[in-house]
């Protein structure tokens, strides 16, 4: 099973309708919140008045924080207490930690932030009380700008954060790094802006809440990438008993790591449940999405790369400041520092590497993880250094990359920074990358374009990202006696095929019909544990756990066949569906063998590995431009992706059309905007924020090549994160080679026509 392009099983459910998401779920009696949001990004609450809308006809309630806090509600938890230790400050005192309180207390910090909760028989009556609610606000400055958050006299946010500095770390070995790029041959310089992003699921927030006073337990239906991180936190924040919050996840439109966050409605949907004795349903709507949603990036790098004179690199030191919106959310600076930390080196062997970050607060929304999380932030910046560097010095840029790649046969080794690279042939991904896209044939494509006026231009860009995320998960595999087989794992499907791709494992493990395997749904009240999906770990972590239960539940049923065999359990063998007696014919299946136990076979895992997995690829991508107008074609865009093994080559391929198309977004188009002194929103829907179509992609071309990683049973390295780590590296390159002939070296993302056609006519000045 594991390398065959299977149907997904999930497909012909959700492609003709038959999917429920989160807003397709109700319950009997329910109501409906809408949450009041502040119109301020920095605003104190001099008054809240309620009366005209708990007066209307069907309002059931309207609630402020410090109603919630009078029955024990206590903060959202940032993390911070927990990881703070793992990325101390330079100095040694630890991140900035404020309390989160679930509504709004005093100040509000960025439009959009929930100041009231306000229930009612229907959405629209809800909708009309919020509207009724009047809250005196005393406007603030503000800052909305990640490079002048820091500015002496900028507004600060909090009064633990002075200055709004939340971290100030680094990693690595200065002092070598400067030695290194004092005596470089050549040394290349680049100021790096990474725009902000908004999320863009395809299905919004929603969530239901209720409550049970027989069992004093709750349960939120919410669509999530960790059913039972989400429960214990939501248990922690109503200050209920461990394991008394029941978290379901049904199908899920969208994840890309904003789903890991415990946002402000969850906790309290289940506190207006149980108050009001009722389920409490919300749907949030694309102006709450693009409000409160977490969001994306938004960090200002300077990269600078050391190298000798035959181009071999000695030295890379990145450094920047990274916004984080107006709160902690999620573990996004864990994950954007740590991630950094980790892949700084990239696919090159650097032997002197030092990154220095720092993080603040801003009267924007909150930043927390997205696809590619601190691996795009080094790739795409070393990248974009390397082909300055051709470009400075003369060297040829593939050359340059292949002298300093990794050796597939060095590997595994640790990089200079420390991290334990298991696998990758980078040189024959270039070579295979260069031979897709055919890279001989450029000049003569250059020469016909230039022929109709346009532009042209190619570049190949390397990537590495890692995989595995948390260390622990959950598996289990039970065959009931009716022949039925469920399996169940601590990941959220939100799109990538779960349903498919763990029944391949199992199926694999077990030699059994792949049709006769049923997944559970994702529910804490079905499931034991988990830890849940990100950072490219399904496979990884959740493909081992199945796959050692799958051989934990055949160990299981060892005795019992050899008792139907009437043989030494030491001389039962198991292979394709069957016990069998060594040297004879006589064998018994595993459904056999189930049926004679009362509750069948069983088995479930706690998988922990401290190994992460590594996944690489090369990203060709070829432009065309339009000098009048600065309109960017993609022309072709070929991608190599060694994922380790593919446990499903198709779906693996989908994962990397859909990662190219959200880097190629981010390259062209994406970009959210703030006022910078009122912090308004200035890209609040999608007639504002540009998101990528189909006519905005060529046929993209990808390619697997399969380098395993020593560290995982099947070889299985990951491939959720390779397209949006890589893609937007190989199209500003492309851009710039296209632009270079006409003197333009430099151009920020996004690039946009108008600023494609700016960058042309200030370099024809």
């Amino acid at each position: 099973m594991i390398g065959n392009s299977v149907i997904r099983f999930e497909d012909e459910r959700l492609l003709t309708g038959g999917g429920r998401y989160t807003t397709d779920h109700g319950a009997p009696g329910q109501a409906h919140a809408v949450f009041l949001r502040s119109p301020h990004a920095h605003a104190d609450i001099a008054a809240i008045d309620s009366a005209a809308a708990r007066a209307l006809p069907g309002v059931l309630g309207v609630f402020a924080n410090a109603d919630l806090k009078a029955d024990g509600v206590t903060f959202l938890p940032s993390g911070v207490g927990a990881r703070a230790a793992e990325q101390p400050n330079r100095d040694g005192t630890m991140m900035a930690d404020p309390s989160l309180s679930v509504l709004a207390t005093g100040r509000v910090r960025h439009v959009g932030e929930p100041v009231a909760i306000v229930v009612a028989e229907t959405a629209a009556l809800a909708r009309d009380a919020a509207e009724a609610v009047v809250v005196d606000y005393d406007v603030l400055p503000a800052v909305a700008e990640t490079g002048g958050a820091l500015d002496d006299g900028a507004p600060e946010l909090w009064p633990e954060a002075p200055g709004n500095l939340i971290f100030d770390c680094g990693a690595g070995d200065e002092a070598a790094v400067e030695a290194a790029i004092g005596s470089a041959a050549h040394v290349v310089t680049l100021d790096i802006v990474n725009n902000r992003l908004a999320v863009g699921f395809m299905e919004p927030r929603a969530a239901l809440g209720e409550y049970d006073p027989a069992e004093d337990a709750f349960a939120l239906v919410v669509g999530c990438q960790s059913v039972h991180g989400i429960a214990r936190s939501l248990a922690q924040v109503l200050n209920a008993e461990p394991g008394s919050v029941r978290v379901i996840s049904p199908d899920v439109g969208g994840g890309f790591g904003g789903r890991s966050v415990l946002y402000p409605e969850y906790p309290a949907l289940l506190w207006a449940a149980r108050k009001l004795g009722r389920p409490v349903k919300w749907s949030g709507g694309r102006d709450e999405e693009f409000q409160v949603t977490t969001q994306a990036r938004d960090s200002l790098l300077t990269g600078t790369l050391a190298l000798d004179e035959t181009g071999r690199m000695l030295a890379l030191k990145i450094e920047g400041v990274a916004s984080f919106g107006a709160r902690h959310a999620g573990n996004g600076p864990f994950s954007t520092v740590r991630n950094m930390e980790r892949m700084l080196s990239s696919a090159y062997d650097i032997p002197a590497l030092w990154l220095g970050m720092r993080g603040v607060f801003a009267n924007m929304t909150p930043v927390s993880s997205y696809r590619g999380v601190g691996r795009f932030e080094c790739n795409y910046t070393i990248e974009r250094l390397i082909d300055a560097a051709a470009a400075k010095t003369g060297l040829d840029r593939i050359e340059l990359r292949r002298i300093n790649a990794f050796d597939k046969d060095d590997l595994p080794r640790e990089t200079a920074i420390g991290t334990l690279y298991d696998s990758g042939d980078y040189d024959g991904n270039m070579d295979a990358a260069l031979r897709e896209s055919d890279w001989q044939g450029f000049p003569a494509r250059r020469a016909e374009s230039e022929a109709r006026g346009r532009l042209r231009g190619i570049a190949l860009c390397n990537y590495i990202e890692g995989a595995g995320g948390a260390t622990g998960e959950y598996g289990r595999v039970g065959v009931a006696p009716d022949g039925s087989v469920t399996i169940a794992a601590g990941c959220v499907d939100q799109g990538q095929g779960h349903e498919t791709v763990l029944r391949q494992v199992v199926a694999e493990e077990l030699g059994i019909d792949i049709g006769a395997i049923d997944v559970d749904e994702t529910d804490t009240g079905l499931i034991a544990d988990g830890v849940g999906t990100n950072a490219s770990r399904s496979m990884v972590r959740a493909g081992k756990a199945v796959a050692d239960a799958a051989q934990a539940l055949v160990e299981q049923g060892r005795e019992t066949a050899a008792r139907l065999l009437q043989a030494e359990p030491r001389t039962v063998t198991y292979g394709d569906g069957h016990y069998a007696v060594e040297g004879t014919d006589r064998r018994v299946s595993l459904f056999e063998v189930a049926r004679s136990e009362a509750d069948g076979l069983f088995a479930e895992i706690r998988h922990h590995d401290e190994t992460a997995t590594f996944p690489t690829g090369t990203h060709v991508c070829e432009v065309e431009i339009d000098p009048d107008t600065g309109r960017v074609s993609i022309e072709r865009f070929v991608a190599i992706d060694d994922v380790g093994r593919a446990v499903n080559p198709m779906i693996v391929h989908g994962q990397s059309h859909g990662g190219i198309a959200q880097g190629v977004g981010q390259a062209l188009m994406e970009h959210v905007r703030f006022d910078p002194e009122t912090g308004q929103l200035l890209t609040g829907s999608f007639m504002d924020y540009a998101m990528p179509r189909a006519d905005d992609l060529p046929m993209l071309e990808t390619v697997l090549r399969d380098c395993p990683s020593p560290f995982t049973p099947h070889g299985i390295k990951g491939a959720g994160e390779g397209g949006t780590t890589g893609a937007p590296a190989a199209v500003i390159n492309a851009i710039l080679d296209a632009l270079r002939p006409l003197g333009v070296t430099h151009i920020d993302m996004p690039a946009t026509p108008e600023a494609v056609w700016r960058a042309i006519r200030n370099a024809s000045r």
